[in-house]
């Protein structure tokens, strides 16, 4: 999401479709990680700490606040949204600037009834979301005339620097469950056993072994079942993100509950099935025309529905990626760059 903002600015700096700019930009965002591996990919942005101080001091410096990407309106999983966006309000209402959200979207309805959630819509000077879905949700909870629906910022992203073509006989799986398992899993992979792929790769997107997440999920495996399947990290700490992505191992076949994962498939060409956990999963799978599977469903028919699968056609990628550089053209204007 970050890359295919910086695309766009680099588009706009360059005199490209949404213009040239009016003056420099300077971005400063402060992170509860270290920021050593976060300067060596995004040298564009200048990485602070995460405790209170530092993040005021981001917010009395800046001419506007931006939440950038991701899934903000979210409650089921963590509260850590809601109360990171709860002092970042405050800060912004006591230092008097704008707050913008661009390329974001709900995840869950309770993150949309969250009263600090909420408030941050309605704060808000404009919202550009990530689905036509959030952007419903969002004006019927006090953002109404401040919201637009547009697209991931990831498509720029994917535009620029696109994934390897889905490989004939592979079956890729990228699958997380945020802290849970997946009571169908044994059914799935048997499904998955009847698919005629000549590699199979659980794709790790999230390098860390979080519960729920691929490596753990891996981890639990009966043995049998993991000797059939290759563990492959995503991420190799490479600076360049298109390095990364170039070595994205895109099947024939997807099987997700990631939502990027189901957004690098639609750009490699990949039958997806996506296993809707949430709403931003079920959105996603409805704004590519892929499959959505309940994960309380049986799987039994997993098989059938990723040979009949069909990846998006090229106009409805290349739509998705006009929508979010139109909407990142939107917010340079809004702030002045």
């Amino acid at each position: 999401m970050l890359a295919g903002f910086l695309e766009a600015l680099a588009g706009r700096t360059g005199g490209g479709s949404s213009g040239p700019l009016r003056r420099p930009a300077r971005m400063t965002c402060c992170v509860p990680s270290p920021a050593g591996p976060l300067s060596r990919r995004f040298p564009e942005v200048e990485w602070r700490p995460y405790d209170e101080p530092s993040r005021r001091a981001c917010i009395d410096e800046c001419d506007a606040w931006l939440g950038l990407g991701g899934s903000p309106w979210q409650a089921a999983v963590s509260r850590w949204f809601a109360d990171h966006l709860a002092l970042e309000q405050r800060l912004c209402v006591e230092a008097g600037k704008p707050m913008y959200f661009l390329g974001v979207g709900g995840q869950d309805r309770a993150g949309m009834a969250e009263p600090g959630l909420r408030a941050a819509a309605e704060g808000a000077k404009a919202i550009w979301t990530r689905d036509a879905a959030t952007a419903e949700a969002l004006a019927g909870i006090g953002a109404s005339g401040k919201v637009r629906a547009a697209a991931d910022l990831a498509n720029l992203f994917f535009e620029a620097h696109r994934p390897p073509p889905a490989a004939d006989g592979r079956l890729t799986a990228v699958l997380n469950f945020d802290y849970a398992g997946w009571p169908a899993m044994g059914g799935a992979l048997a499904a998955l056993d009847r698919l005629p792929a000549r590699e199979r790769i659980w794709l790790a997107q999230e390098a860390r072994a979080l519960p729920g997440a691929e490596r753990e999920l891996f981890r639990g495996l009966p043995e049998n079942d993991r000797a059939r399947w290759s563990l492959i990290l995503a991420d190799d700490s490479a600076p360049s993100l298109a390095r990364v992505l170039d070595r994205w191992p895109s099947g024939e076949w997807l099987l997700t509950s990631r939502y990027h994962a189901t957004l690098a498939g639609a750009w490699a060409g990949s039958k997806a099935v996506v296993i809707a956990t949430n709403e931003k999963l079920q959105g996603a799978a409805a704004e590519f025309g892929y499959p959505a599977l309940d994960p309380t469903a049986d799987p039994g028919g997993l098989d059938d529905l990723l040979r009949s699968a069909t990846p998006p056609a090229e106009p409805l990628l290349r739509s998705h990626a006009a929508a979010a550089r139109r909407a990142c053209g939107e917010f340079f204007d809004a702030v002045g760059l």
